[in-house]
């Protein structure tokens, strides 16, 4: 079931699961596996073509791709994620969201 993020930026829409709520959650510690699903998710609903991804114009889609690339790029190259990292990648996975 999904709900909407409470207390999130105005600019994220729609309904978002639970997991990435807890991603999203500055308490929750993040780990490899939760970002490589969130990465995962995101993909589907972009290849589904969920309308909060197709409505977007091309400027704003290439800005997502960008946060998104910025994600998987670290993830491939740390090993460990530490409070730093884990604060990095929850704004980089906020700007991978419409």
């Amino acid at each position: 079931m999904e709900t909407p993020l409470a207390g999130s930026p105005d600019r994220i829409a729609g309904p978002l699961p639970l997991t990435l709520r807890r991603l999203l959650d500055p308490s929750y510690p993040l780990c490899r596996e939760d970002l490589v699903w969130a990465l995962d998710y995101i993909k589907r609903k972009v290849a589904e073509g969920a309308p909060e991804w197709s409505g977007l114009d091309r400027p704003r889609l290439l800005a997502l791709f960008a946060a998104y690339a910025g994600v998987a790029t670290h993830l491939l190259n740390r090993q460990s994620l530490c409070s730093e990292d884990a604060e990095h990648l929850r704004a980089l996975l906020r700007d991978t969201l419409p």
